[in-house]
Parts: structure tokens; C-alpha cells; sequence
């Protein structure tokens, strides 16, 4: 089904820094070619400045290396179902119906299914579709990760040349959406959620050790809000260096649906319970980031807060 995006940004310094690290950006498009949108929040860290010219350098990078997979030129990547990794995943997808012959997999667009009793020709045509948008996921994600890296590259390239701000680096979530399907990376512990049927689920994975300390059972989810070491991440972008491990997830959206997109300052601030009832009481964009911003900011604005919120309606 055919989606189209509704979206808003805001940062904010909040109530106990002096200047505002973070940045955002959100660009939902509609064409001939591909609908979709690019959102991105980052959390610059490093210093007087740095971490603001941080955050920048990444929502540069990343968003103008992701505009271009809107070009009309690039409506749909070319893909060829040849060479080795080609003919392997056929193969694999040939073993699993053999194995399955009744079962259905998800795919961009619709559902298949290669049954037993289907003629040999029609049951390879339907694998091969079957792997054309499996490819076709597969690239997205690719391309998503590579801009982040870049971004991390950019970040790092900035520090050997400018001293005074080397070390600066920066926390990201992304969301890539092309048509139904989302692409989200994330790195640190800024956070992207999904709301749908008014439950809000966190698709990240914080890369921080009270999140390691909750996975281990050592602490409760709760206790990161306070925890005294929960600013402490162990991945981030730049930070001296451009190798950079990126998580990616990937959702199919469907009408309705909600991405929520924001750093540390909101989530530390406005918890679960509290941001479901802020995006159910208000549908436009623009007036939710605004009350999830004053709601932080109430409850102590203790860093800079920023939130790019997209919902799906039906087109």
C-alpha cells in the first residue's frame, strides 16, 4: 500500500547547557521516481564547538549521499541475478522451498509463494523475483551504511585538520524510507521508535554500558534514567577514528505508523509512557516535537533535546 510521509524537527539546548551539540534533519519526498524521506538526528560530542560542528558534519554527509538515491536516474537500483552470490542465494531460496514448499515469505511489494505443484518454470521465476527484492533490501541497507561511514570519515577528517577539535565525534539514528519499507542505523544512544496501534517500541539498540549492564541483568531497564554512568558510550562517529561499526533495522511501515526519532535529551527526559501519550494526543508532526520538547525541558532539560517525528498516512 502507498504511504505518504507527514514529518517535523526541533532542537533545543535545554535547560543546563550553555550551547546545543545536537542537530536534525528530516526531508520527506514525493516524485515520480521514489516516495520516501531521509531522517536523521545526531548528538555531537567533543568539546567547545566540536561536538556542534560533529553533529553538522554528519547530517551533511549522510543526508546529501542518501538524496541521491531519489534522482530520477535511480528510481530502482539495477540489479543482476548473476555471479556467485547470485547463484548462491537462489540456491539457498530453492533449498528452503524444497524444504517449505507451502510457505510464503515477505517482500517489498507482495507475497509469493512457490508451490509444490507449480511448473518448474513458474516456481524459478517466482524464487528469482523472490531474490530481485531481497537484493533490493539489501542494497538500501548497504547504501545506508556506507553514508554513515562516510559520515564517520568526514568527522574524522575534520579533527586531523583542525587540532583544536580533535576527538570530536557523534552520536546518530537514521531512517532511510523508501516507499513502505524503513532502513534504520543507529550508532550510540540516540534512539529511533516505532508507534503503531498507539504502542511505542524501540527498534535501536543503545551502544552504552548501562544497556550492556541491562542485557547482563546486573541493573533494571529503569535505572538507566539515573544510572551515574549513562552518558558513557562505547560506540560513536569520528572520535579519532573512521571505522565505525553500524547497526541497521529495517521495518515495513504500514498507514498509520509513526517513527520517532530523537537524542538522549528527550528519552532521558520524557519516558516511554510519557511519549506514547504525547504522539496519541497530538497527530500533527509539528505540534507533537513542540509539547516533546517543552515535556523534556519540564522535566529538567538536563542536555540538549532534539526529535524528528514522521507518520505514515495512506496516499
Amino acid at each position: 500500500m502507498a504511504l505518504r510521509l507527514k514529518a517535523a524537527k526541533k532542537t533545543d539546548v535545554g535547560k543546563q547547557r550553555e550551547q546545543n551539540e545536537d542537530a536534525c534533519f528530516e526531508r520527506a519526498i514525493e516524485g515520480d521516481a521514489m516516495a520516501g524521506g531521509i531522517f536523521i538526528v545526531a548528538d555531537g560530542m567533543g568539546g567547545y564547538h566540536a561536538g556542534e560542528v560533529a553533529s553538522k558534519i554528519a547530517i551533511e554527509t549522510i543526508s546529501t549521499e542518501l538524496e541521491t538515491l531519489f534522482a530520477p536516474a535511480s528510481s530502482q537500483p539495477t540489479m543482476r541475478l548473476k555471479g556467485k552470490r547470485g547463484k548462491a542465494r537462489l540456491a539457498r531460496l530453492k533449498t528452503e522451498a524444497e524444504d517449505d514448499p507451502n510457505r510464503t515469505r515477505p517482500l517489498m511489494a507482495k507475497q509469493h509463494t512457490a508451490s509444490e505443484e507449480a511448473p518448474a518454470e513458474q516456481r524459478e521465476a517466482a524464487l528469482t523475483q523472490e531474490l530481485a527484492e531481497s537484493v533490493v533490501l539489501d542494497h538500501y541497507a548497504e547504501r545506508l551504511r556506507l553514508a554513515v561511514e562516510q559520515g564517520s570519515e568526514a568527522i574524522v577528517e575534520y579533527g586531523r585538520k583542525h587540532s583544536e577539535a580533535r576527538g570530536l565525534g557523534s552520536t546518530l539514528t537514521a531512517a532511510l524510507v523508501i516507499g513502505d519499507q524503513a532502513f534504520i542505523a543507529n550508532v550510540g544512544d540516540s534512539r529511533t521508535y516505532l508507534l503503531r496501534n498507539g504502542r511505542l517500541e524501540r527498534i535501536t539498540q543503545d551502544h552504552s554500558l548501562v544497556e550492556r549492564l541491562v542485557q547482563a541483568g546486573q541493573i533494571e531497564p529503569d535505572e538507566v534514567y539515573d544510572h551515574p554512568n549513562r552518558n558513557l558510550i562505547y560506540r560513536s562517529l569520528g572520535a579519532n577514528r573512521a571505522d565505525v561499526e553500524v547497526d541497521i533495522f529495517t521495518e515495513r511501515l504500514q498507514p498509520g505508523d509513526a517513527l520517532l526519532l530523537c537524542s538522549d535529551g528527550l528519552w532521558e527526559m520524557v519516558h516511554t509512557p510519557q511519549l506514547e501519550s504525547i504522539l496519541a494526543e497530538a497527530a500533527d508532526p509539528e505540534v507533537a516535537v513542540n509539547v516533546l520538547i517543552e515535556r523534556a525541558n519540564e522535566n529538567g532539560g538536563e542536555d540538549n533535546i532534539s526529535a524528528v517525528l514522521v507518520r505514515c498516512v495512506e496516499a
